[in-house]
């Protein structure tokens, strides 16, 4: 009886394909594709063939993998979380002829490094706004790329930010507008 061998005598030479790139990628990434499935498919063959103690610590550890990225998810909000409104409450100045604002910090903690924006274009600075305390902004203290705010400024929008938070106030600011210019009960 004769022995035969499985080994070639020279390795395979790999076909080049000609043709457009597309295709070819297309074709190679068809190829990668398959052989996971191949690969994915051997695993849950040898998977279904495993005792049941062995399924039961599978998906211990696969349920606990779950859980982990469900906390860091939960844990790691992405860049689009909104802040909050930093409990600030606000008061509009009822001189119409001497605008002024008046911000209230109704929190917790103190606000460090304040920066308040009138309008797009006039900022003012506070270094630090302790809890229940407050800062008023006059046209006086805003400042912007063509120098000092005019004094009749009318304030239209509002935001403000610390090192640790910020806030739109121009919803609370046409707020108070309303109730200032509105009818008188």
């Amino acid at each position: 009886m004769r022995v035969m061998t499985a080994a070639r005598s020279a390795p395979l030479q790999k076909e080049k394909v000609d043709g457009p790139l597309g295709k070819r990628l297309a074709g190679e990434a068809s190829n990668h594709l398959l052989n996971a499935v191949s690969v994915l498919k051997e695993l849950t063959a040898d998977f279904r063939q495993r005792d049941r103690f062995f399924k039961y610590k599978a998906s211990i550890v696969a349920g606990w993998l779950v859980m982990t990225a469900a906390s860091f998810a939960i844990a790691c909000p992405g860049s689009t979380v909104q802040t909050g409104d930093m409990d600030a409450r606000l008061v509009l100045s009822d001189k119409l002829d001497r605008p002024s604002l008046t911000i209230h910090n109704e929190s917790d903690a103190a606000w460090e490094e304040v920066v308040v924006t009138v309008n797009g274009e006039y900022q003012s600075a506070v270094p630090i706004v302790p809890p229940g305390q407050s800062m008023t902004i006059t046209p006086k203290q805003l400042q912007g790329m063509k120098g000092a705010a005019p004094a009749d400024l009318r304030f239209n929008t509002l935001q403000m930010r610390t090192r640790d938070d910020s806030a739109d106030l121009t919803e609370d600011l046409r707020e108070q507008w309303r109730q200032l210019l509105g009818p008188k009960r």
